[in-house]
């Protein structure tokens, strides 16, 4: 199997182009990542940690257990990321990657992610959102843009957890039985653009991981800005803001620079 840095190498090598100033003249679609792009991680992952480890403190080898298989979990959707599966059910195999290389069994895998990686999560991540991201997504609408989501992970609790699951019109994740594909794979922004009815190039792609959505992005033809502190050089293929007003200002305010 080929590394996924090998995969994303190529197609960047192939695909991804200079950016380009951001032009809203054709926009009529914005396109959002979750995790990382719709609040940050870092809190949620230490606080994730910690209720962990609190929980298991007079069990501490059921606890250990516990994070390894969810490790292993991540650790499976980045190797399914590199094999751009063409056929099978996406979520299922994650689970029996992980389930193997842990020896224990898919329902225990996924009773573990269940508990530890979709329900624990929601309270850290309600506090964690993106500030600015509201009034962004308010204007947005005012401005007559559609909203989409494009996620690896079913979304919908934890967009109503952000408190803002009722301004997107389409939700798609990688468990769609028309997607079944983790990014770069750019099926999931296709059928995110066909969902909501717009060309890749009346669409703006924001996520926060380059190496992922901005190949993905890229493959798909679209306009792509990376969201968050990690700043990268110039001239990659994306554009790179801090924040939400950061962003409102790049698309919308270009002009009072």
């Amino acid at each position: 199997m080929r590394s996924f840095l090998a995969v994303r190498d190529d197609l960047a090598s192939l695909s991804v182009r200079r950016p380009r100033r951001l032009d809203t003249s054709q926009l009529q679609a914005l396109i959002f990542d979750v995790d990382g792009t719709l609040y940050r991680q870092r809190p949620v992952q230490c606080g994730m940690l910690w209720r962990l480890l609190s929980a298991h403190a007079s069990h501490p080898v059921e606890g250990l257990l516990t994070l390894r298989v969810l490790r292993a979990y991540r650790r499976a959707q980045e190797s399914l990321r590199a094999e751009w599966l063409t056929h099978g059910d996406a979520a299922q195999k994650q689970l029996q990657l992980a389930s193997s290389w842990t020896g224990k069994t898919s329902g225990f895998v996924e009773a573990c992610v269940a508990r530890w990686m979709e329900q624990e999560p929601l309270s850290l991540v309600a506090r964690s959102r993106y500030q600015g991201i509201v009034e962004f997504l308010e204007m947005a609408r005012a401005r007559g843009l559609r909203l989409g989501i494009c996620s690896d992970y079913p979304p919908a609790a934890k967009l109503n957890a952000l408190g803002i699951a009722h301004f997107f019109d389409v939700v798609v994740s990688a468990q769609d039985p028309e997607v079944q594909q983790f990014k770069p794979n750019p099926r999931g922004l296709e059928t995110t653009l066909r969902r909501l009815g717009v060309g890749n190039l009346q669409a703006l792609y924001i996520g926060d991981r380059p190496e992922v959505d901005a190949v993905a992005a890229s493959s798909a033809g679209i306009t792509c800005v990376m969201i968050g502190h990690r700043r990268c050089a110039d001239g990659h293929g994306w554009h790179q803001t801090r924040d939400y007003r950061e962003l409102q200002h790049m698309l919308w305010h270009a002009d009072t620079a």
